[in-house]
């Protein structure tokens, strides 16, 4: 019986949309986003084939919510660098993308050379240029099959006013606060389109309260988190395809007589895709072009995981032979900058230990006290709230070669805050190594200036130093963790 309610059901729907007059518009429009891809270039012939998947079943847009580069030798350090992964986003046919942090990263003029190699508009509504920056769109509209679609973009702010990353990296840039800035715009174009697209690069906290705030959108589809997400919020569907275009969200939506009558939302695991070989070939001659990348710099004689790879990291800056004789004590580096998930067991080239630093960090030297050391750690812990968490808070955020144990309070329960932070060190003053990073972001600006020092050595030659001093013998990667959070 039930079988048969649903075919008659099928027979009356047959009838009613024959009934109905047909446009040559009449049809699908795929939306596909991406996020976070990270010059993961080996990835791309899975999307290309996602891509040309869709294109066979009607029209497709396809956008990107930012961090295209900073993850991969081969686009980064090109003689221009990230060019070479945006001509391939132009072959893929690419129509929108707003920036991310990441982007930023090697100022304006390579920031400039990217937008102008690019054959899609680049919208970024939060950020004013100067100083003859290029300046992004704030947002575009493209029409397809009779319906205006409307694409918003938004770079996040919660840096103090700027985005995530080192603040001499938008000095020709001003900025306006992210949510805010989206909720203004996305309202403006609303009342010009029939379906608004917000490409977020705030994460996925900032996305929800945008979300429950009642945004003029959609769908914000989001990045900078690195969470997998695919859900609505008060009306609102919000998506997020973690990183390194492992999956990619397609908004499908039907078109009738130039309106949309429906809209459903896919996370494709792109595991599963075939890749294009147009573009697996392609990928190959870029990695090929470079024989320096490809060279053998090390050995590794075991797995490394990425705890692993954060200690190699350590390990290379406190191990580096500083001018006068100066051999760090204690050695710190950010968990958000170890780039590398891992190395397999076997030759090390370089271009995988430059991927470890796509922001060719330097490294300050210096002398710091235990309490020193303890306000800046807590700091950054306790940094943001239950409603409003900083995502590199709330967790051993600072690797170091001194172990030490990050003492939790007792509220709030879903983001407890620490009160102490217990070295294995006798109370003192110690020589210190880190990355500039954490220098010029994390600590007092007059203790940098009374007690640190830049120098111009960069963590990329220190890692390749490190790795090669090993020869034939090889590196045994260290994967032990010595921070840790305890509970009062």
């Amino acid at each position: 019986m039930r079988k048969l309610i649903i075919f008659s059901t099928l027979l009356l729907l047959s009838a009613v949309v024959g009934c109905m007059p047909k446009s040559s518009e009449d049809g699908h429009l795929y939306i596909i986003s991406t996020n976070d891809v990270h010059a993961t270039i080996d990835a791309l012939p899975r999307l290309a084939t996602l891509v040309a998947v869709y294109e066979e079943r009607g029209e497709v847009l396809l956008v990107d919510s930012g961090d295209r580069v900073s993850g991969n030798a081969y686009v980064d350090d090109a003689a221009e660098p990230g060019v070479p992964l945006i001509e391939i986003m132009n072959d893929m046919g690419y129509d929108v993308a707003t920036l991310g942090n990441h982007e930023f990263d090697k100022g304006s003029q390579v920031l400039d050379a990217m937008i102008d190699a690019a054959e899609f508009d680049v919208v970024c509504a939060n950020v004013t240029a100067k100083s003859g920056a290029k300046q992004p769109l704030h947002y575009t509209v493209i029409e397809k099959m009779g319906v205006e679609i409307g694409v918003v973009g938004v770079v996040d702010t919660d840096n103090g006013g700027f985005p995530l990353g080192g603040k001499k990296a938008y000095e020709n840039y001003d900025f306006t606060s992210d949510v805010e800035t989206a909720y203004e715009v996305c309202g403006v174009v609303a009342q010009k389109c029939d379906f608004v697209v917000l490409l977020s690069h705030m994460g996925w906290q900032s996305d929800r309260r945008l979300a429950e705030s009642g945004v003029a959108c959609q769908w914000i589809a989001g990045g900078h988190s690195h969470d997998l997400k695919n859900e609505d919020v008060c009306g609102v569907h919000i998506s997020q395809n973690v990183k390194n275009i492992r999956y990619a969200m397609v908004a499908d939506l039907e078109i009738v007589g130039g309106a949309i009558v429906s809209v459903a939302y896919n996370q494709v695991n792109l595991s599963d895709v075939e890749p294009d070989c147009r573009f697996v070939e392609r990928v190959e001659v870029l990695k090929a072009s470079d024989k320096e990348l490809n060279s053998v710099v090390g050995y590794a004689t075991a797995a490394a995981t990425k705890e692993g790879v954060a200690n190699f990291t350590i390990a290379s800056l406190a191990g580096y032979p500083y001018e006068d004789g100066f051999v760090p004590e204690v050695t710190f580096y950010h968990y958000g900058g170890i780039r590398l998930d891992g190395f397999a067991e076997g030759d090390v080239i370089r271009a995988e230990i430059l991927n470890n630093d796509p922001f060719q960090s330097t490294i300050y030297i210096g002398t710091m006290t235990t309490q020193q050391m303890r306000d800046f750690i807590l700091r950054k812990y306790n940094k943001g709230s239950a409603e409003n968490p900083d995502k590199e808070s709330h967790y051993p955020y600072f690797r170091s070669d001194a172990p030490y144990a990050i003492i939790l309070g007792d509220e709030p329960a879903e983001v407890p805050d620490a009160v102490d932070v217990v070295f294995e060190l006798q109370e003192g003053e110690y020589r210190v190594a880190m990355c500039n990073y954490i220098a010029e972001n994390y600590i007092d600006s007059a203790i940098v200036a009374r007690q640190l020092r830049p120098t111009d050595i960069s963590v990329r030659s220190a890692m390749l130093r490190y790795m090669n001093s090993f020869g034939a013998e090889g590196y045994t990667p260290d994967n032990a963790c010595r921070q840790s959070e305890v509970k009062r």
